[in-house]
């Protein structure tokens, strides 16, 4: 082709066309030009699609990920709900001074159970080594950033606060009261690992004294509003945030797939 152009040329030359050499030129650059500019506009498409293959390709995972700690944690959250009846049990229990029963080892052993809440950031932390702007929707990649810093800071802070309590009423409130910690089945569990098997228990060395003990009823009351504000708030908030990033993250994926 270019030999093509390049014989007109010499042709017009030789001919003494002059004029017409020069539009001919003229016309072969533009075409030269717009060639060029096809082709760029083709590359720009190409790189286009290929991000938006990705980006589909990450909220889909996102969306795998954000639902699988949904169903982690609403199932142990569902065992953690029992930590919270077990609580109201016992205060309602002993301020009508009634009295003690076998069942209640396992009433006191709940109350021992500590929150760990799962969220999975591998996505999010493989996004970020790409590029964060690989979401091209402003509004949900402000959003799913806002999730993934929220739970490594509040979430783990509430999670943090109630383990503490916990583990310091193991050496201020518990070791003098009852006989074990954690006491129960673990021989159990330890074979089938299944949640379900495990049986918390504790026995207190004196049942009588424990019910006019106003500092173990302070922690028991105390541990009830804790119980709220760092667990069941928080986990209200885990599922409240993952339904309103899977609801963008559809409503993005039908634009970009459509």
């Amino acid at each position: 082709m270019i030999k093509f152009f390049r014989h007109i040329r010499q042709n017009l030359l030789s001919e003494n066309k002059t004029g017409k050499y020069l539009k001919y030129a003229i016309g072969e650059i533009i075409l030269v030009v717009i060639g060029i500019l096809i082709a760029l506009q083709i590359n720009n498409w190409n790189e286009k699609e290929k991000l938006k293959v990705e980006e589909v390709k990450f909220l889909k995972n996102f969306k795998q990920s954000l639902m699988a700690d949904m169903d982690f944690n609403n199932f142990r959250f569902d065992k953690y709900a029992l930590t919270k009846e077990s609580i109201s049990f016992l205060i309602n229990h002993i301020e009508q001074d009634l009295p003690y029963q076998d069942s209640l080892k396992y009433h006191f052993g709940r109350i021992t159970q500590t929150w760990t809440p799962k969220i999975n950031t591998e996505v999010f932390e493989a996004l970020k080594s790409n590029d964060l702007n690989l979401i091209s929707n402003d509004e949900l990649r402000d959003k799913l950033i806002s999730y993934y810093s929220w739970s490594s800071n509040v979430l783990d802070e509430s999670t943090r606060i109630y383990v503490k309590r916990i583990e310091d009423a193991n050496s201020t409130i518990f070791n003098t009261r009852f006989n074990a910690l954690w006491n129960g089945n673990y021989e159990k569990y330890r074979t089938t690992k299944n949640f379900d098997d495990l049986k918390l228990e504790m026995i207190p060395n004196n049942y009588d004294e424990l019910k006019t003990d106003k500092e173990f009823m302070y922690f028991l009351r105390s541990l009830k509003n804790q119980f709220y504000w760092d667990v069941e708030a928080r986990q209200n908030d885990i599922r409240e945030k993952i339904n309103d990033l899977i609801k963008s993250i559809d409503k993005e994926l039908n634009v970009n797939q459509n």
